[in-house]
């Protein structure tokens, strides 16, 4: 074992058995995330900024006059934004499985003479129904252009029924909380902040930390290990979380493991942040405040309540790019529509990279303000 894996396995035992020596700050540090979520999720429903932007995509397997109508009605909509279309049901279908869209709209073949010839037509709708407000808009942009098509065809041709056949999916409880993802990253970034900042600020306030840093024990090793601490926080706290979810009854489509790697990426790039955020703080009280600071903001601009497609378009802005968005964007996609990793890759590298960024920047920060 190189001296690097060796230091850091020395300070991740150390911080851990600092931990276990006052057991109830251990349970409060696993359990006050998810407390706060709690409370900041009663107050988070009750607030929103929407500017509907909901990605949609289309199959036009009729290519009739009457077909061609409709889309035009559906691409004109404000509350849906046609992003492709497609020449076959499977691949609209599967656009929206994967987590590319939110709705699939199927236009069958014989659309146009159903309705010309006064006959029931119907439109086929597939929603991804983790997202219970963007789905609602979708089938109430649908309904809308179906019911504009109707009109305008009953002006010749009398009253022409338009049915809407939706096929929903999701693996949300039948009771319906669409959070439950969006809960698990928030409190992930809140727990392995807080783990983070208080690893460092407490060495500070003790001033074991310049002493701890003058040992032959390197800086870069310091940090790892606490992070290596954090990390062993986080998977308890994923674990009590995934356990809530089948005590409410969600069905996990994914793989827990990938909800795990998820869960930790989201963590590495949180505890780089406090890591480069602990270079400035130097006492608990301060870290508290901030905390409960930016918690609010991260509900609504992280992805954790709604899609950052239902913000308003500088909330957008700001989402993209919050690799935090990302991380939560995965988790939604991985527990509720059941992705593999090929589909959340590029949402993991860019948590990946982002840590890979701060960390050093975080380590050159720390030697220069001891």
């Amino acid at each position: 074992m190189n001296r690097f894996a060796r230091d850091t396995k020395s300070i991740t035992v150390k911080e851990l058995k600092q931990l276990l020596r006052d057991p109830l700050s251990l349970a409060l540090t696993i359990i006050f995330p998810i407390l706060l979520i709690q409370i900041f999720i009663v107050i988070v429903t009750a607030f929103s900024a929407p500017s509907y932007n909901i990605a949609v995509v289309v199959a036009d397997l009729d290519s009739s006059p009457m077909s061609k109508s409709f889309v035009d009605r559906l691409t004109s909509s404000r509350l849906i934004r046609v992003r492709q279309f497609f020449q076959t049901e499977e691949q609209a279908l599967h656009a929206v499985e994967s987590g590319d869209a939110t709705g699939a709209v199927i236009i069958p073949k014989g659309f146009g003479i159903a309705l010309l010839s006064s006959q029931p037509a119907f439109v086929i709708l597939q929603t991804d129904n983790s997202k219970t407000t963007s789905s609602a808009l979708v089938q109430s942009a649908v309904s809308s252009s179906t019911q504009g098509l109707l009109e305008q065809v009953s002006v010749r041709l009398g009253a022409t029924p338009v049915q809407l056949i939706l096929r929903p999916i999701s693996g949300r409880p039948a009771t319906g909380d669409m959070f439950l993802p969006g809960m698990l990253g928030m409190i992930t970034i809140l727990g392995a902040f807080d783990d983070i900042v208080n690893a460092v600020t407490r060495e500070r306030e003790r001033g074991t930390f310049p002493r701890l840093v003058l040992t032959p024990t390197s800086i870069l090793s310091i940090y790892s290990g606490k992070i290596s601490a954090t990390v062993v926080l986080n998977a308890i706290r994923t674990t009590l979380m995934l356990a809530i979810f089948e005590l409410t009854g969600l069905v996990m489509r994914g793989s827990v493991l990938l909800v795990y790697l998820t869960t930790t990426l989201i963590a590495a790039f949180t505890m780089s942040l406090g890591l480069l955020v602990s270079t400035r703080i130097r006492s608990s009280s301060t870290l508290t405040i901030l905390e409960i600071a930016i918690t609010f903001p991260l509900f609504q601009l992280a992805g954790a309540i709604q899609a950052p497609e239902l913000l308003a378009s500088g909330g957008r802005a700001i989402a993209q790019m919050l690799p935090w968005t990302y991380g939560n964007d995965a988790l939604r996609r991985v527990i509720y529509l059941g992705v593999g990793f090929d589909a959340v890759a590029v949402d993991l590298f860019v948590l990946l990279l982002s840590s890979l960024i701060l960390l050093p920047i975080a380590t050159l920060l720390s030697k220069r303000t001891m």
